[in-house]
Order: structure tokens, then C-alpha cells, then sequence
């Protein structure tokens, strides 16, 4: 699974009371632009993922209290993307959700 199946989540983990969402981005930046769109699709889709509770039908007897979406990036982000991660969690911090990214490179 990766950043551009908008339609699957990458993996996800209760600890405690913290549900935790990754993605798994692979691209690179030279189409930056499009990256970018690949990923707000993707933090969209796991908005309605957390929104309809599906994470319930994989952990029916667990309270989630937190969520955090952990991007995981294969190349270094660009200053765009930094830009588009702090506007991301500017605005997810209103829904009580933390984004979170780390770097390979």
C-alpha cells in the first residue's frame, strides 16, 4: 500500500487509547505539485476512515481518546511540503488529530 491508494489504509494500531494511522509515501518531489495532491487525497480519505469509525471493525473494544497520522516519506521532504504538513495540522488539530512525519533520507 502507498500514499496514492486513497482507498486503503497503509496500517493502523490502537496503543492504549491512541489510535494510530500510517502512510507510507514512496514518490519523490520532482512532480512536487502532484505529490502533494497524492497526499491530501490520501490524509482526506483517512479523515473519513477516523470520521466513520471504521477503525472499529478492526478494534471493536477499544476507547480512542487520540489520533495520529504518521507519514512516513522515503525522500526528504520538500519546503512545500514542510509548508503543506503545517497547514495540515493546523487544521487537524481543531478535530483533536496530530500528523506527524518522518524522514528516511
Amino acid at each position: 500500500m502507498s500514499v496514492v491508494e486513497t482507498d486503503k489504509v497503509d496500517g493502523v494500531a490502537v496503543n492504549g487509547n491512541e489510535l494510530r494511522l500510517l502512510i507510507s509515501d514512496h514518490l519523490d518531489f520532482k512532480d512536487e505539485y502532484s505529490h502533494l495532491n497524492c497526499l491530501q487525497d490520501k490524509i482526506n480519505s483517512y479523515l473519513g476512515f477516523i470520521e466513520n469509525g471504521q477503525y472499529k471493525e478492526i478494534y471493536p473494544d477499544n476507547e480512542v481518546d487520540s489520533v495520529v497520522i504518521e507519514i512516513h516519506f522515503k525522500y526528504k521532504m520538500s519546503d512545500n511540503c514542510k509548508k503543506f504538513i503545517t497547514a495540515v495540522n493546523n487544521q487537524l488539530s481543531e478535530l483533536g488529530i496530530v500528523c506527524i512525519t518522518v524522514e528516511n533520507q
